[in-house]
């Protein structure tokens, strides 16, 4: 019983931070940065991503580093051309596998 002020400000806060801005910007016409990097952060994150994922990558292994490098660039098109996240994400995650075993 003595979690449970906590527990409830904790809720508090999420529902608030969750319609807070909903509330905040209803009567506002839309910011042209905002529409900018909402045509943009899904690329800007992918980026991010592969960065984060390559950094400890060893590209001496010819196997790992042929495969890496294919999908880094598939990510690349794949986002380009079809602009879906959850595509050039799986895709290319599937191919590495695949190539990994293969030439592996």
């Amino acid at each position: 019983m003595e979690y449970l002020p906590y527990i409830l400000i904790a809720g508090f806060a999420t529902i608030l931070t969750r319609f807070l801005p909903y509330l905040m910007f209803k009567k506002r016409t839309q910011n042209q940065t905002l529409l900018y990097l909402q045509k943009t952060i899904s690329l800007i994150i992918m980026v991010v991503l592969l960065i984060y994922a390559l950094r400890n990558m060893d590209f001496s292994t010819y196997s790992l580093g042929t495969a890496a490098i294919f999908c880094l660039i598939l990510v690349f098109v794949l986002q380009i051309w079809k602009k879906n996240s959850l595509l050039s994400i799986v895709l290319p995650t599937i191919i590495y596998m695949l190539l990994v075993r293969i030439l592996g």
